[in-house]
């Protein structure tokens, strides 16, 4: 990221590190030394309900474990003067008490350009000495637009959302071109024909499916299809359904919804508010990997989270967040890759069918 010289800098880039504009919310930043004097490089970024301080001791645990050395703290409302004395208030008791080191804390009420962002609470300036503390000090809040974290979003087409509701909102399932019952009449043809497929004594199926599925992608992209167009085709969402159905086959096609992952993420959502069962789960789970591989973090981690609150043993997904909590974007992906890549040679998968030549 782009060096951040001021805490209106800072708040800019929360939306696009967030995918949405936080609202009524404490954001912690923290921060790990680089080594070069008063250089810092952001990891990770944590968002409360102020309703929910009551979580701060876990906040501070996570923050703890991380072993950040630096950590700033937002406060973004618009209650009263009255309600922010006391947020402030608490916050302060987290730093007297050795609970959680926060170096300065600001408040804004939105995360919108121009708006100000006051300081609340910070180290004091040593005189003769360059310090930090000078130049962070009171601000307004840069162009939000042209914050280096919205540069992905943009890349891909899309902008933050305006809350965490909308956020979560774009993974429930829900397709308006066919009624409920039909969603489930096709969630159970993907689901008896996943399992019939894997177990067919001809394991060339698996790899003409792995071959279509390619194709599929290549198809989507040339045409430029929407989410909602792939939500009104039963053929396409009865292709990628059926080979999400079992964890072999999602597996085996990991590697190609990697190597066209903006297609792949526009199909996989489709399928994620048709389908049920383990379909919607992997499905939400593959988009999550797409999401990373586009250098969208913050689409990946909701939609794990979706998949966690309906199956909470969901076993890829709960890998998933935990390398992503992490910040090990790098390291999963490559993971997932090699992964995909051993299932593919166990079922004679090659580079001729079903994968591009390296």
């Amino acid at each position: 990221m782009t060096a951040l010289s001021s805490p209106g800098q800072l708040a800019a880039n929360l939306p696009g590190i967030l995918g949405f504009y936080p609202h009524d919310s404490v954001i912690f930043a923290a921060f790990d030394s680089t080594g070069a004097q008063n250089r810092f490089r952001l990891g990770p970024v944590i968002r409360l309900d102020i309703d929910d301080l009551r979580h701060l001791p876990d906040v501070a645990r996570t923050l703890d474990e991380s072993g950040e050395d630096l950590i700033f703290a937002f406060v973004v409302t618009r209650r009263s003067e009255e309600e922010i004395e006391e947020i402030i208030d608490t916050l302060l008791a987290l730093v007297r008490t050795c609970i959680m080191p926060i170096h300065a804390c600001w408040v804004t009420p939105e995360i919108l350009t121009g708006e100000p962002v006051q300081i609340a609470f910070g180290p004091a300036p040593v005189p003769g000495e360059e310090n930090w503390s000078e130049v962070w000090f009171d601000d307004v809040i840069a162009p939000v637009v042209q914050a280096q974290a919205m540069a992905s979003l943009l890349a891909n087409g899309m902008l933050p959302d305006l809350n965490r509701e909308e956020t979560f909102e774009q993974f429930a399932r829900f397709n308006p071109s066919f009624t409920p019952t039909e969603c489930d009449q096709l969630s159970d043809f993907a689901h008896r024909h996943s399992h019939s497929l894997l177990n067919a004594p001809d394991r060339g199926g698996v790899a003409g499916l792995a071959a279509d599925i390619g194709l599929l992608l290549t198809e989507i992209e040339e045409q430029d299809l929407t989410v909602a167009d792939l939500m009104a085709d039963e053929e396409t969402l009865l292709t990628i359904g059926v080979v999400l159905g079992n964890a072999t086959l999602r597996d085996i096609i990991i590697e190609d919804t990697l190597r066209q992952a903006a297609p792949a993420a526009r199909i996989l959502l489709a399928a994620a508010r048709t389908f049920d069962g383990i379909v919607r789960l992997n499905a939400l789970a593959l988009y999550a990997v797409c999401a990373l591989e586009l250098k969208l973090p913050m689409r990946a981690m909701p939609a794990l989270a979706a998949v966690l609150v309906e199956d909470p043993g969901h076993t890829l997904s709960v890998l998933l967040l935990d390398a992503c909590r992490a910040g090990a974007f790098d390291t999963l992906l490559q993971a997932v890759r090699e992964g995909s890549r051993m299932v593919r040679t166990a079922h004679d998968i090659t580079d001729g069918v079903g994968l591009e030549a390296a």
